[in-house]
């Protein structure tokens, strides 16, 4: 699999959680983000794991809006 389709894989998750399950978008971003830094603070260095956090605020600006889900 590959990387675009593991995040498409995510995209479709998160969509489902929110449009078909009902669940507050912010909830299930904020389920998201914990994992994500349970796996990065497990897998990296403390090193590493500082300067990848300082990436992601730095790189804060350059994120873009999901697209609204269509209704079905």
């Amino acid at each position: 699999m590959t990387t675009e389709e593991l995040y498409r894989q995510f995209e479709t998750l998160t969509v489902d959680m929110v449009v078909k399950e009902k669940h507050d978008i912010l909830e299930c971003a904020a389920m998201m983000m914990a994992q994500a830094m349970r796996i990065y603070k497990t897998a990296l260095t403390p090193d590493d794991y500082e300067s990848m956090i300082k990436a992601v605020l730095e790189s804060s600006d350059g994120i873009t809006e999901m697209e609204p889900p269509t209704l079905q």
